[in-house]
């Protein structure tokens, strides 16, 4: 019997050893080996420990140098924050916790990026087909831009794509920027610009970001044209409609003006049909129609001719006096001739 008691205690041991073993002294971390932050956000790093009821703790980093951050103990873990996260906190922290004799140990890698905006289009003048244009994409603000990867498309068509491998001389926020010269087409209407930006910093997920542009593909003013009703020439006191057409897109706007003595215009309309009435001598004069559109203006112009009565009935009777001395000519030719005469 006593023997029996020997070998229960002796189980009983083994049980409180295997027991004791999983409570030992241990240490975690949060994030548990590397964490990414972006600069300007705020960022923690949390250790804890298990298996001592009142541990101590110190934080540093692997190279000693200043942490840049506040570290706050709460009972069985202690607390690294960093806000704002800045290019010096890029480093690996390790946290240490002591428990009387023992001493635990564990890093955390902290890596820091710079992706703070969607990238931008910009172009050096209004898309107008036939008409070479640049587009510039920018991605402003990136850090590491070694890891950058940039993409241009035209609907789902790639334009260019580029990688930015330079060496970086030292830690800074960078603008990079991807261009490429193209010459609109009708057929780009409703199509769209696509900015995109990928940032390498996360092998598995990589940072993205993109900017989507609707192409406004324009078509300069062009056949620009007018018709008068009645006549180009006039007597005083009548009335004349002149209608002004141009080709373009967006459709031109039509601006009516007359020109002066001087060259300079007066603007008399923004419609396309210009009515004059009880028309004056003084109104004679040059009338000019341009189509106009964000990317240009097409003009054409007429001569208006507004004579006095007076004018048109000397007019007329000088032509009746011409008809009436060449019917005289013919006939006395007629007359001479049928007499022998010539």
């Amino acid at each position: 019997m006593p023997g029996k008691m020997v070998v229960i205690f002796g189980a009983s041991a083994v049980l409180w050893i295997m027991f004791a073993a999983s409570q030992a002294f241990k240490i975690e971390t949060s994030p548990e080996y590397r964490t990414l932050a972006q600069i300007g956000d705020s960022v923690s790093l949390t250790c804890s420990t298990t298996g001592c009821e009142s541990p101590s703790f110190s934080w540093r980093t692997q190279i000693d140098s200043p942490l840049n951050g506040k570290v706050r103990n709460e009972g069985t873990k202690s607390i690294l924050t960093m806000d704002p996260v800045r290019f010096e906190n890029e480093h690996s922290y390790l946290c240490t916790a002591t428990c009387g004799s023992g001493k635990e140990e564990k890093g955390i890698q902290v890596d820091i990026y710079s992706f703070p905006k969607d990238p931008e289009i910009h172009l050096s003048a209004p898309l107008q087909v036939g008409k070479p244009v640049t587009v510039k994409c920018l991605a402003p603000d990136v850090y590491p831009f070694d890891r950058l990867e940039m993409s241009l498309l035209k609907g789902d068509s790639l334009m260019k794509n580029q990688e930015f491998l330079e060496d970086m001389d030292k830690k800074s926020l960078e603008t990079k920027s991807l261009e490429i010269t193209f010459t609109p087409v009708i057929e780009d209407i409703g199509k769209v610009l696509v900015c995109r930006a990928k940032l390498h910093i996360d092998e598995i997920n990589p940072k993205e970001r993109e900017t989507v542009k609707e192409l406004q593909v324009y078509i300069s003013p062009k056949n620009t044209a007018i018709s008068v009703h009645p006549s180009t020439s006039l007597q005083e006191g009548d009335a004349v409609t002149m209608t002004c057409s141009s080709e373009g897109l967006p459709a031109p706007e039509i601006l009516w003006s007359k020109k002066l003595d001087n060259g300079n215009l007066q603007l008399l309309s923004g419609n396309a049909t210009l009515t004059l009435i009880a028309m004056r001598m003084e109104d004679s004069g040059i009338y000019v129609c341009e189509g106009i559109n964000p990317v240009g203006r097409n003009r054409k112009e007429v001569e208006l001719i507004v004579q006095d009565e007076s004018q048109t009935n000397n007019g007329h009777l000088l032509t009746v006096h011409l008809v009436f001395a060449k019917i005289s000519t013919l006939y006395f030719i007629y007359y001479l001739s049928f007499y022998h005469v010539l």
